[in-house]
């Protein structure tokens, strides 16, 4: 097999396989010209192997659609594994990178949904919501490497959609449908994929169009929860060299958080695509593609799990507050303070949030002001084209232009007093020009090329707080709202008016080689240059807490800066025996620098504050040593792949919590600011196992495994001894699968279990905000059938089988929040801890399903 894969390896210009053998072993053929052959489609179903992700649902060819001949394709044991992470198609068994590689297919018989979803079956992926933000701006990370939010930080993992770079994850933009494959590389990507992969890269394919045949389906799913969804795609060949693809969804679910008059987690999803693909001549392949998602969501999913007001506000200390500001609402109302451990107003269930409003007046009954949204369009257009000038040479050109507007509104204490508006925009052009040769007779296979990145993001964030006129004792007069203490209204404070604007440009050159040394022994070598560059600006409008100069409307800052970069990659792989690899790689990425937290000062100038006094944040960078083997066993019934890894990460950029109680410009509360800054180095180890295992060629186990460690250098600079967002130490899945006939049709079955261990959600591990996010479990399964004489099939599936009960992030707020005032010695004696409270994404409930498709 490594021969001739070793000899056969085509470009794959976008992500598409360019492959036309017939035989499982091979990877390229006479020459790289496109060819949408049925090696080509049955490569790509089998690569849910990759990491122990399930087998394709059975029946379903790469289109979608049901096999020519009425029988249901599947992966069998020894089919090749292609992948496309080394920017060329190689079998994964021989590629010297930990790769995740799963279809749609793949995805749908776990039960994923969204890459939240697949976060949960693929170990060291990690995907949670934000603090206080929750699922309104999701945090990335791959091995404990994150980062990204706003419109001006940046990621740690790079996402990537038919080619082109999303650096932008706000929203619902995750959602997309007709997917051919997704690629999760794991580990330092630099090299070939640039700036913000430093912890790796996601990359979404969707499926392309297909010469020669007309095809398509239409599929509908029903569930509990309210969830329907309707989905279609149509494959038109337009004469013999060309082919249209349209497929469009409408996808509702139900939300399963009552509070008021909302069902959060409820979501719509409107999703339109259009690809061409036009082969002028055997040479030239031209691919055009448009995608249209438009999302509608009531935010996240969030209830209390605890909120701890002993000792009680009301005895004479402990006031002026958020919690304390709903007490003066219920006291108006004529009811009880909040002064109980769990009080039932708030604490009201696994799946009910309080029903507590002040936004719209000082009642607390709820009303439409303190509905919580986040709404989301994405548009991108792509142009994908690649010549043969050679049977040896291709040159890709990538070409993609993307806008993302996202507008939100969170609740971040969540009870009714507090309204953050914020919108973001993110323009994108992206163009990358490749060229993938093979050279000295087959010896050396090099990709070499240049990209650019150009992004105009802009976001705007404001925020209103309703007070009570209750405060602090100490200092005498109401310090807030310049009245004595009380229980009335104080009226609607407008806290912050911040508006953000940043042009990012980026310039990349790169080149990378295989030298095939012997049969078995080859080198990896790669280098890319970057050149970025920043132009940022950020005004701030008049707010209770901020001030411009006397005789202005607000206050500009702006700066720019430059960076220069060197990636580098060195791999070494030696085929022991046909079927069992050894790797070793080490490698240096780095992301882009920041000028998140700027933290502009009341009552200066704009232009003092500006230019080389407003500094930004140096880059990141991560080298990375990591070593595995791939193995294959038993005529291909075994694949076992296991990674070890230990990378050094520096100049980490994260938010962390600064106090500044009595500073000009502090919050108060909280009496402290949340700055995005350089939090000091930390070194990251650990190990991935992946493994498929035949039993019969019917049925079979996968399953995978992640442990993540960490070992941080400054504490202080860090804010606590834990690293944050905090990677799950360990997370793991098994999952049993079985495929045959029984007389009259095809039926499969998949059935997995995956783990994911407790996790910080703060850096400090004691205090009143540390929390530690529990384990997960979850189990879902899908039994699926399709007559060998019907052109339709029919699935029911269970996700969350068993019901667990579970918050996929969870956020505790304490000190300023719930408890300024009245000095700690003065607590009484049964007062174990400073106040605080706990709210959490609830995890989706047992979902049963049925799905019904109908091909043609």
């Amino acid at each position: 097999m490594y021969a001739a894969s070793r000899a056969d390896q085509g470009p794959a210009a976008t992500g598409q396989l360019r492959i036309i053998e017939s035989g499982p072993e091979k990877l390229g053929g006479e020459s790289m010209a496109y060819r949408n052959s049925a090696l080509a489609r049955a490569c790509l179903l089998a690569t849910c192997a990759a990491a122990g992700l399930s087998a394709p649902a059975l029946g379903q060819t790469a289109s979608g659609g049901a096999a020519a001949d009425g029988a249901a394709s599947q992966p069998t044991f020894g089919t090749a594994i292609v992948v496309t992470a080394e920017r060329r198609a190689t079998n994964l068994q021989d590629t010297p990178l930990s790769i995740v590689a799963v279809t749609e297919e793949s995805i749908e018989a776990k039960g994923i949904e969204n890459l939240q979803d697949l976060a949960t079956f693929t170990p060291n992926l990690n995907i949670t919501g934000g603090r206080g933000s929750g699922n309104a701006s999701p945090q990335f990370s791959i091995r404990g490497i994150s980062g990204g939010g706003g419109a001006a930080g940046e990621r740690g993992v790079g996402l990537y959609l038919d080619g082109i770079y999303i650096p932008r994850t706000n929203g619902s933009v995750l959602r997309v449908l007709d997917i051919d494959r997704v690629e999760v590389l794991r580990g330092p990507q630099g090299t070939l994929f640039g700036r913000n992969s430093t912890g790796g890269a996601i990359r979404y394919f969707t499926k392309r169009p297909e010469f020669g045949e007309t095809n398509g389906y239409v599929r509908a799913t029903v569930a509990n929860m309210d969830r329907s969804e309707v989905v279609a795609a149509l494959n038109l060949p337009i004469g013999d060299m060309a082919a249209l693809r349209v497929q469009g969804a409408r996808l509702v679910q139900g939300g399963w958080v009552e509070r008021g008059t909302q069902d959060l987690g409820r979501t719509k999803d409107y999703i339109g695509r259009v690809d061409l693909r036009v082969e002028p001549s055997h040479d030239l392949m031209i691919d055009l593609g448009f995608v249209y998602s438009d999302s509608e969501a009531t935010s996240s999913p969030q209830v209390f799990e605890d909120f701890d007001m002993r000792p009680g506000i009301g005895e004479g200390f402990w006031e002026g507050n958020y919690a304390d500001w709903v007490g003066d609402a219920l006291i108006a109302a004529g009811q009880e303070r909040l002064a109980a451990y769990n009080d039932p107003r708030i604490v009201r269930g696994d799946f009910t949030a309080p029903s507590i409003c002040l936004l719209d007046d000082f009642d607390p009954d709820w009303d439409e002001a303190c509905e919580q949204f986040t709404n989301t369009t994405f548009v991108q257009g792509s142009a994908n084209i690649a010549y043969d000038l050679s049977d040896k040479l291709t040159i890709t050109s990538i070409t993609g232009i993307s806008h993302l507007e996202n507008e939100s509104r969170v609740d971040w204490q969540f009870l009714g007093t507090e309204q953050r508006d914020n919108a973001l925009e993110s323009s994108v052009f992206y163009q990358e020009l490749q060229l993938n040769a093979e050279l000295f007779a087959g010896a050396v296979d090099l990709v070499f090329g240049g990209s650019y990145f150009h992004e105009k993001s802009f976001s705007a964030a404001e925020v209103n707080t309703r007070r009570g006129t209750s405060d602090t004792p100490r200092g005498g007069p109401n310090r807030n709202v310049g009245q004595p203490n009380g229980n009335t209204d104080a009226g609607l404070f407008h806290r912050d008016d911040i508006e953000t604007t940043q042009k990012s440009d980026s310039i990349g050159l790169f080149a990378s080689a295989t030298w095939h040394i012997t049969e078995r022994l080859n080198f990896t070598g790669g280098l890319r240059y970057a050149h970025d560059y920043k132009d940022y600006e950020e005004t701030e409008y008049p707010s209770a807490d901020f001030t411009p100069v006397a005789g202005t409307d607000s206050t500009t800052v702006w700066s720019d800066h430059s960076w220069d970069e060197v990636d580098w990659r060195g791999s070494l792989d030696y085929h022991l025996t046909d079927h069992w690899m050894w790797y070793a790689t080490v490698s240096k990425a780095y992301k882009a620098g920041s000028y998140s937290g700027v933290g502009i000062a009341s009552e200066v100038a704009g232009e003092l504050q500006s230019g080389d006094f407003l500094q930004p944040i140096a880059p990141e960078r991560v080298v990375s040593y990591e070593t595995g083997m791939r193995i294959e066993a038993f005529g291909g019934r075994l694949r076992f792949n296991p990674t070890a890894f230990y990378m050094q990460w520096s100049n980490r950029q994260a938010a962390r919590q600064v106090q500044c109680a009595g500073e000009p410009n502090c919050p108060d509360p909280p009496g402290f600011r949340i700055e995005v800054s350089n939090t000091g180095d930390v070194d990251l180890y650990g190990v991935e196992l992946d493994a498929q295992a035949y039993l019969t060629e019917n049925f079979w186990f996968d399953g995978s495994f992640g442990y993540t460690g960490y070992d941080l250098k400054n504490e202080d600079a860090n804010g606590g001894p834990n690293l944050y967002p905090g990677p799950p130490e360990i997370s793991f899945n098994v999952g049993a699968n079985y495929a045959g006939d029984i007389g009259p049709g095809r039926l499969s079955f998949n059935a997995n279990y995956a783990y994911t261990a407790d996790q910080p959600t703060h850096p400090t591990e004691t205090g009143d905000s540390a929390y530690r996010l529990p384990a997960i479990e979850l189990v879902n399964a899908r039994i699926r059938f399709q007559p060998h004489n019907a052109p339709v099939s029919i699935s029911l599936f269970a996700n969350n089988l068993f019901d667990n009960t579970y918050p996929t992030y969870g956020t505790r707020f304490g000190g300023g929040y719930w408890d300024r005032g009245g000095p700690i010695p003065s607590l009484p004696a049964d007062a174990k801890h400073e106040r605080s409270a706990v709210f959490v994404v609830r995890g989706k409930p047992r979902e049963v399903g049925l799905t019904l498709q109908y091909d043609f």
